[in-house]
């Protein structure tokens, strides 16, 4: 008999289990916009409460715990163990569509960064020195980032400092990446809040701890600035990079060693590809950033059972067996409309070495497409991606504002029925 925990664990350990586990927003990178979850629980009638928006930056929701056992879900985010008092959070009106939420409350302490909502209806984060970091029209239900700290300096910086670190969008901390792990005092709320989370409910843990190493410097430096560095520039990259890894492993050393036992994953970001290829070749991969990764997942590996999800969107395929090499366990969120990212070649070419989170439900079908057409592509990914287990069901990404509840429905009950072994 598995239980939620246990099915997960097994999942991703290749292992065989009653179904395949099921994931809906139990991390950052399978999350639901608030806009497409306010439809989706007046539909299902689950709307008695204002929904949480956990990560204002993204607009993210976080989901209810009966909205997840509605789905069957086998991951919570780990946002549910923080909290938790209704005095915690404060009731916001998205100007877009006037969505009821709740929003943190400690949003409004942050020292080095403020919302701002302009009489047009625009929502605005800004800098405690004035500068706009994002910004969100009354006609978008996104914030777009505006700003980034290091873009208009014509040379790499020695190293990305604390103001920088502090001065753009993403800046902007989501529940459960809120506390400063350097704290003393934060970090004993941290480590004692994720294990009561694990006490309290049966459903795995993933931690978000990010540790980018390249899509970090392209939200400092802008896109281009920092494709041109890395290519013309590796000993400054490489400099700024050893100084990352120090600073995470600074972190990851403390938290690894005192709730390894209580989450399954530690989960890590960085975008390395084009939905036609990468952003840079496999060599400089290797050469620059490829030491870091190895350096910190082989810690992890070396101090714990926790497995290593790494989230890179678009066609990472030729990266792939350099990002096993380095040491990761999970690849997600299997972008199958991506070049070379067709799933019969994933599992075929990785699925003995990977595990697969995400890739459930192509894109356009989900937020497009009828509920039958939700359907039958919910039941091909299964039948190739969970054959001979190493699958976790999610969609592809986040699901976005536009998709109907309908089909966010079809698709979680499609694969339930059919992810039976």
């Amino acid at each position: 008999m598995f239980t939620r925990r246990s099915r997960l664990k097994s999942a991703i350990n290749h292992k065989i289990t009653d179904r395949i586990p099921i994931d809906m927003g139990g991390t950052p990178q399978t999350s639901i916009s608030i806009t497409a979850y306010k439809k989706l629980i007046d539909t299902l009638g689950f709307n008695k409460k204002y929904p949480k928006l956990y990560d204002f930056a993204a607009q993210f929701a976080l989901p209810e715990i009966e909205v997840m056992d509605y789905f069957q879900t086998d991951v919570i985010e780990m946002a549910h163990g923080f909290l938790n008092s209704i005095n915690d959070w404060k009731e916001f009106i998205i100007p877009h569509n006037g969505i009821k939420c709740l929003i943190p409350r400690y949003l409004d302490n942050l020292y080095y960064i403020k919302i701002i909502l302009e009489d047009d209806g625009t929502i605005l984060v800004k800098h405690k020195d004035g500068t706009t970091l994002g910004k969100m029209p009354k006609s978008s239900v996104y914030i777009d980032p505006i700003f980034f700290p290091y873009s208009d300096l014509e040379k790499l910086p020695k190293y990305f400092d604390k103001v920088a670190l502090n001065k753009y969008l993403w800046s902007l901390p989501a529940v459960g990446s809120h506390l400063n792990l350097l704290n003393d005092r934060q970090y004993r709320i941290f480590t004692n809040s994720i294990k009561k989370l694990f006490e309290n409910q049966d459903r795995a843990i993933v931690y978000f701890f990010g540790g980018s190493l390249f899509s970090l410097g392209v939200e400092l430096r802008k896109n281009v600035n920092f494709y041109c560095d890395v290519f013309t520039n590796k000993k400054g990259v490489k400099r700024i990079v050893n100084k990352l890894v120090d600073d995470y492993l600074k972190i990851l050393e403390k938290v690894i060693m005192d709730i390894g036992d209580y989450i399954e994953a530690v989960h890590f970001l960085d975008d390395f590809a084009f939905q036609d290829g990468l952003i840079i070749p496999p060599e400089l991969y290797r050469e620059i950033f490829k030491p870091g990764h190895k350096k910190m997942w082989e810690f992890i590996h070396n101090n714990s059972n926790c497995k290593i999800l790494f989230h890179s969107c678009g066609s990472i395929f030729k990266l792939i067996p350099d990002l096993i090499d380095a040491g990761i366990d999970i690849l997600t969120p299997i972008q199958t409309s991506a070049k070379d990212m067709e799933p019969k070649k994933l599992k075929r070419e990785f699925g003995k070495d990977l595990v697969f989170w995400g890739g459930g439900c192509d894109t356009d079908i989900l937020a497009f497409g009828t509920i039958k057409e939700v359907e039958e592509d919910v039941k091909k990914k299964i039948d190739i991606l969970g054959k001979n287990g190493g699958f976790v069901f999610a969609p592809i990404l986040l699901i976005t504002a536009e998709v109907p509840p309908e089909n966010i429905i079809a698709m979680y009950d499609t694969a339930y029925k059919f992810g039976f072994y």
